[in-house]
C-alpha cells in the first residue's frame, strides 16, 4: 500500500505529485486497486466510508494470479541512515513480462490529527521512489528473471522503525504486476489476542462463577514488524480475585501471528457478586500492554426487548442515528432505530455503531434478534459484528435488503461458549439515495440462571427469568435447575389475584432450560392484558418473577 499525499498538505514530495498526476486523480481521496481500478474512499468531504464497495473489488484482484514473483534483499547502517536494497524479480511463465520497475519509501504512523476525520496517524506516505518517479523500464525473459539494486537514505525526520520500502513492477495500462515490501527496522508490537480458560474447581460448565477455580490460557498476537520473544505477565487488584499462579510461555512470535503467553491460575471468591467484571492487566516484555476482561456470573447470556431504556448500549460513529423509538417495534413499544426521527429516513454517509455491554455466552450457540429494514439495495449495508475481548470486530452477518415486516435473525456463536464478548450492530450508507433504515428489537443471546449448583443440602437452587418482559405473542421462560427426578418441580403462572391460569407438566421441563408461553391458559385460550406471576419451585423452595403481557 503506498498513499500518495496531496500537494500543500505537509506530506507530499514532488515523487508523489508526479504519481498523483499520472493516476489522474482529483481532489478526493481515491483507491486504487492494483493500480488499475480505483474507488472514491471518503475524507474531509465524504466522511463516510465506501469499504463495503470496494472490499468485493479488491478480493476479486486478490484472487488473480501474478506472472511475476518479487524477493527483497537490504543492508541499512542505522548511523548513517543509509542503505541498500536489491530486488529479484522472476518471471513464472513462458513469455516475456514488460513493464516499469519502481522503488518507493514510505513511512507509517505519522501522528496527524485531521479535522474532521477520526483518525490519529497515517500511514503509508509516500516519502521518496528511486531514483525517481519514472522508474525503470524492464522485460523479463520468460522463466527468466532480473536483479536490481537501489540505494537510499532515510531523513532525519522520518521515524526509521516505521519505514519500509515498496518494490512494484508496473505495465503500460497501471496494471500492477507483483510487489512487495521489506520493513527497514523490524519492530515487534504486541496486543491481547483472547483467551480460553478451564476450571480446576467448580461445576466444569465452563462458566466461571463465584467459588470457583480457573486457570486462564492468555493468547498475545503480534502487530509489528519483528519478533517477539520475551514474557508477559498479568495481575488485577479485583478484591474478589486471588492469582495462585502464572507460567509465561517460552515464545517465539512472528508478525501477524498469536500464540499463548501466559498460563495463569485464580480463585474467585464465595462472596463474589455475579455478574462481576473483572479487569487483568497483561503487560508484554515490549512494554505494551492490554486490559482483559472478564466477566463471572451466573447468569450467563443477555437479552434486552428495549422496553427499560439504553441501559449499558452505546452508540457512536460518523452522522450517528443510532437511538431509541417508538415508531416501529417487534415486541412492546420501543426499539432501536438507526435513521432520523420524524423523516424516517437515515441520512448520507452514516458509520454508525450501536454496541451492547460485555456478557458471557451461553452454550445455546444462537444469539437472536428482530429486524425491520429498507436500505438501498447494493450501497448501503447492516453488520452484526463481535468483539470478544480483544477489540477487534468480526463480521458474522451482513443486511442489504427491504423487509417490512419484522424478521428474526439468527447467529451463530459456535467457539465463543464461556467467553467474555460483545456484539455491535455497524450501519453503512453512502451518498445520494436514503431509504427508511434499520431497526433492531428483542436481542436475546439465551440467559441461562445457573445460581450456586449446589446447596448444603446437596439439592439445587432454582433461578428463574423471563424475556421479553413486556410481551406480546410470546415469552421465553428460562430456568436453572440440575435433572433430580426424586424432587418435586412446578412451573406454574398466575394472575395478578392468585387464581392459577398455566401449568407446565414435568414432561415439559424435565430437561429443557425454557418453556414458551404465548399467553394462553390451560384450555388454549388466550388470556386478557396485565400482570402475571411466572412460578418456578423444585423440591420446596420457590422463584417467582412477573411479567406484562401486551395487546
Amino acid at each position: 500500500m503506498i498513499a500518495y499525499q496531496a500537494n500543500g498538505n505537509g506530506y507530499s514530495c514532488p515523487d508523489g505529485n508526479a504519481r498523483w498526476r499520472y493516476y489522474g486523480i482529483g481532489g478526493t481521496p481515491y483507491v486504487q486497486v492494483d493500480g488499475s481500478w480505483k474507488q472514491e474512499v471518503g475524507g474531509y468531504a465524504f466522511p463516510g466510508t465506501m469499504y463495503p464497495f470496494y472490499r468485493s473489488d479488491f478480493d476479486t484482484r486478490k484472487a488473480m494470479s501474478s506472472p511475476l514473483t518479487i524477493a527483497l534483499t537490504y543492508s541499512y547502517d542505522t548511523i548513517a541512515n543509509t542503505g541498500t536494497i536489491n530486488a529479484t524479480v522472476t518471471n513464472t511463465t513462458s513469455s516475456s513480462v514488460s513493464g516499469t520497475l519502481q522503488f518507493t519509501v514510505i513511512e507509517n504512523g505519522i501522528p496527524q490529527n485531521w479535522v474532521g476525520i477520526p483518525l490519529t496517524t497515517i500511514e503509508h506516505v509516500c516519502r521518496d521512489m528511486l531514483p525517481d518517479s519514472n522508474g525503470e523500464a524492464v522485460t523479463i525473459p520468460g522463466s527468466g528473471n532480473i536483479v536490481r539494486s537501489r540505494n537510499f537514505t532515510i531523513a532525519g525526520t522520518w521515524n526509521e522503525k516505521n519505514v519500509n520500502i515498496v518494490v512494484f513492477v508496473q505495465s503500460s495500462t497501471k496494471e500492477v504486476y507483483q510487489a512487495n515490501q521489506i520493513v527497514l527496522v523490524p519492530t515487534p508490537n504486541m496486543e491481547y489476542m483472547g483467551l480460553t480458560f478451564t476450571e480446576t474447581s467448580g461445576n466444569g460448565n465452563r462458566i466461571a462463577q463465584p467459588g470457583e477455580g480457573i486457570r486462564m490460557y492468555i493468547k498475545g498476537k503480534n502487530i509489528g514488524t519483528g519478533p517477539y520473544v520475551g514474557p508477559a505477565s498479568i495481575s488485577t487488584t479485583d478484591p474478589y480475585i486471588t492469582i495462585t499462579g502464572s507460567t509465561p510461555q517460552t515464545v517465539n512470535i512472528s508478525p501477524w501471528s498469536w500464540d499463548t503467553v501466559i498460563i495463569t491460575n485464580f480463585n474467585i471468591s464465595p462472596t463474589c457478586p455475579s455478574p462481576h467484571q473483572v479487569n487483568f492487566l497483561l503487560t508484554f516484555a515490549t512494554g505494551d500492554f492490554d486490559t482483559v476482561r472478564f466477566i463471572i456470573t451466573n447468569q450467563p447470556g443477555f437479552s434486552d426487548n428495549i422496553e427499560a431504556g439504553q441501559g449499558l448500549w452505546t452508540h457512536s460513529g460518523t452522522n450517528d442515528g443510532w437511538h431509541i423509538t417508538q415508531h416501529r417495534s417487534h415486541s412492546a413499544t420501543h426499539s432501536w432505530y438507526c435513521g432520523v426521527e420524524d423523516t424516517w429516513q437515515y441520512t448520507s454517509y452514516n458509520d454508525a455503531s450501536l454496541i451492547s455491554p460485555y456478557f458471557v455466552v451461553t452454550p445455546d450457540s444462537a444469539f437472536k434478534f428482530w429486524y425491520w429494514d429498507t436500505l438501498e439495495i447494493g450501497y448501503d449495508y447492516g453488520y452484526f459484528e463481535i468483539d470478544n475481548n480483544i477489540g477487534n470486530w468480526q463480521t458474522l452477518s451482513s443486511y442489504n435488503a427491504t423487509h417490512l415486516t419484522w424478521t428474526q435473525s439468527s447467529i451463530s456463536m459456535a467457539g465463543y461458549y464461556g467467553q467474555t464478548v460483545r456484539i455491535r450492530f455497524r450501519f453503512y450508507s453512502d451518498a445520494l439515495v436514503n431509504a427508511e433504515g434499520w431497526y433492531i428489537d428483542d436481542v436475546l443471546m439465551p440467559v441461562v440462571i445457573i445460581g450456586a449448583d449446589e446447596n448444603g443440602s446437596g439439592n439445587p437452587i432454582p433461578a428463574l427469568s423471563v424475556s421479553p418482559n413486556p410481551f406480546r405473542t410470546q415469552t421465553d421462560i428460562r430456568y436453572g435447575i440440575t435433572d433430580h427426578s426424586s424432587l418435586m418441580r412446578k412451573l406454574q403462572i398466575f394472575d395478578i389475584s392468585g387464581r392459577l391460569v398455566k401449568s407446565f407438566s414435568l414432561t415439559d421441563i424435565g430437561h429443557q432450560s425454557s418453556v414458551i408461553w404465548t399467553g394462553d391458559d390451560n384450555d388454549g385460550r388466550r388470556v386478557a392484558s396485565g400482570i402475571y406471576i411466572v412460578q418456578l419451585e423444585l423440591g420446596g423452595k420457590k422463584l417467582t418473577e412477573k411479567v406484562l403481557l401486551l395487546k
